[in-house]
């Protein structure tokens, strides 16, 4: 590969201030093979893993444009109004992935979606590792980093949960626009070809996760690395395609986020003081656990109050700031780039415009570690050239990749399924929320395990007593143990009487909810009124429910019953329609729906 004729000077004495020389000592595809084998190795544990009760329903098994493989559902991944932005965020190629994925299986296969994301997930590893090539390191140096890359531990939460297909879809795209721009930089031929393969790349992997907004940002720090000049040409002119997808995609995210209401209610009780204390101790976070990746939990529930040493947070980022300032004035060129390049993909994602039901993520590091390990290549590349016996060097780098390896396999086991996700949150954090309860104890009610779900819901209602959905969740539980048989009849009446005592209180709390949520609501009161005949008053929950949410499906099945219970055929047929409108391949009721059809055409005139 031909080097840029502005890349830093060779023979430098340290590894800080210049790109080390063009590999030439290995194969560079042997090299990529063999990390892309480890890597795939390393996964191979997510492939037992199922679909668990955290965005997976909303974003892949119940996703109404998921319903059914036609062009009309396929038109609908891409309206922002939609399926894709269901929870707040614009990823219509991660969607559609799902759907070929549905396609070819005939359902949502499991083994299939988690074997396709450790597919990406080796293919991104193949090109940080071309990247790296690209920056001038040597094979030895490319190979580390990008096996870095691919098997350290907080990459298991965008591989081993299926709804982060969007992290690694992303990540692909995004590497292969940085490396064609790199191509475009830094070759004399095609210069055209290369710069809108990067674009067209940019813009596949906008489409696949907001994050992808902060590459223009990523190539000026490249163009930094090799050592172009900087101007309005260069940072602004040059790369306006990468500028206005930017621009475009973030503007629809910000569009979704007000659209579905996705911002986390537990932080708006911070103030933007508070939030920012909050950004720069993730960061700090993020910062060490590329070395130390521990603790690992799905989810990192915001500390109330906020203990003292996350207010002294701001210091460690001015810190950050003035190292970074240092390592510019004596021209340390690898760490002021992988220190920048972490900090310009994190910064975005630092909660602190409060987005998310966490403050800390590890799917978040997923594209910024690759400054620091850009950082571990270089280093590894200059120690490895200047060593007669590179023996200790190695093992070193043995050693930490079989540590990175174990501690792999140990986090996937926690994706296996919702127990085992919401228990290692609880174990780590029994009281500081009641979300992992809540969560844990809809994963047992799905299983009809009643007794330790409604243990789950106790618990998490006396960590949050007025929490409404969980009063709602908890009265889904008393109405599914009084609909399940398994008890006697003066039991379930008492049931249904404790559900409906959970749904009004549950409802006298839901002004600040979502209308869907609200909807919900209603519906499953609606669901219980129905039950003991109280059927006027379930015929206007249900009505006001599907006011608030008329993609409710559920709602329009609760109704049609209630309306074959009121002897009202006709109405029953208008949600049976409307409910097949969003299950289209729910063939019980497509059968109801046409023995319905028949005994109205049998009725006389």
């Amino acid at each position: 590969m031909t080097q840029s004729k502005k890349s830093p000077a060779k023979g430098a004495k340290s590894p800080t201030t210049a790109q080390p020389a063009q590999p030439t000592e290995a194969s560079p595809t042997r090299m990529i093979l063999i990390a892309m084998a480890v890597t795939l190795v390393c996964y191979l544990g997510a492939l037992k893993c199922g679909f668990v009760n955290w965005d997976d329903d909303a974003t892949i098994l119940n996703n109404p444009t998921l319903a059914k493989i036609d062009a009309q559902h396929l038109a609908a991944i891409f309206d922002i109004r939609q399926g894709s932005a269901q929870l707040g965020n614009y990823n219509p190629l991660a969607i559609f992935s799902f759907f070929i994925e549905k396609a070819v299986a005939g359902s949502f296969n499991a083994t299939l979606v988690h074997f396709d994301n450790i597919l990406l997930h080796a293919l991104v590893v193949m090109l940080v590792m071309r990247v790296l090539i690209a920056m001038g390191f040597g094979m030895g140096g490319a190979f580390v980093g990008g096996l870095f890359f691919g098997i350290h531990p907080m990459r298991v939460e965008s591989v081993a949960w299926a709804t982060e297909r969007k992290d690694v879809l992303f990540g692909l795209f995004f590497f292969a626009a940085l490396w064609y721009y790199m191509r475009w930089v830094q070759t004399d031929k095609a210069k055209q070809r290369y710069f809108w393969l990067a674009v067209g790349m940019a813009l596949l992997s906008c489409l696949s996760k907001v994050q992808a907004v902060t590459l223009p940002l990523s190539m000026l720090l490249m163009d930094y690395w090799l050592r172009r000049p900087v101007s309005i040409r260069t940072a602004l002119l040059e790369k306006w395609p990468f500028w206005a997808l930017s621009l475009v995609f973030g503007l629809i995210n910000v569009y979704t986020l007000g659209l579905q209401g996705a911002v986390n209610p537990a932080a708006v009780q911070f103030s933007l003081a508070d939030r920012l204390c909050i950004g720069a101790y993730s960061m700090g976070v993020y910062l060490y656990k590329a070395i130390l990746p521990y603790p690992m939990l799905p989810l990192y529930t915001y500390p109330t109050p906020l203990p003292v040493w996350i207010y002294a947070a701001p210091l460690l980022f001015i810190g950050f700031a003035l190292a970074i300032w240092q390592l510019y004035r004596r021209d340390m060129r690898i760490w002021v780039f992988g220190l920048l390049f972490f900090f310009v993909n994190v910064v975005f994602l630092l909660q602190i415009l409060t987005a998310g039901q966490g403050f800390l993520a590890d799917r978040f590091t997923y594209v910024p570690y690759f400054g620091l390990f850009a950082i571990v290549a270089c280093h590894y590349d200059f120690y490895e050239k200047r060593q007669t016996n590179t023996t200790n060097l190695r093992m070193a780098v043995l050693v930490i990749g079989l540590l990175y390896a174990a501690a792999t396999y140990l986090q996937i086991g926690i994706w296996q399924n919702s127990e085992t996700l919401w228990t290692r949150v609880i174990q780590y954090a029994p009281d500081k929320s009641g979300l992992p309860y809540w969560y844990r104890g809809q994963y047992y009610r799905s299983l009809q395990q009643f007794e330790p779900a409604m243990n789950d819901y106790q618990n998490a209602l006396r960590i949050e007593p007025q929490n409404p959905e969980l009063l709602n969740s908890r009265g889904k539980t008393y109405f599914d143990m009084a609909m399940s048989g398994k008890f006697p009849k003066e039991k379930s009446g008492e049931f249904l009487q404790n559900a409906l005592q959970d749904y009004n209180k549950s409802l006298a709390l839901a002004d600040r909810l979502s209308p869907a949520i609200h909807g919900a609501m209603l519906i499953n009161r609606g669901a219980a009124l129905g039950t003991i005949n109280q059927l006027e008053a379930a015929e206007q929950d249900f009505n006001q429910g599907l006011q608030l949410d008329p993609q409710n499906k559920m709602g329009y099945l609760n109704r049609a019953m209630l309306h074959l219970k009121m002897r009202q055929p006709t109405k029953t047929l208008e949600d049976y329609n409307r409910y097949l409108e969003l299950d289209p391949g729910n063939k019980k009721i497509q059968a109801d729906r046409e023995k319905l059809r028949q005994s109205l055409s049998e009725i006389p005139r």
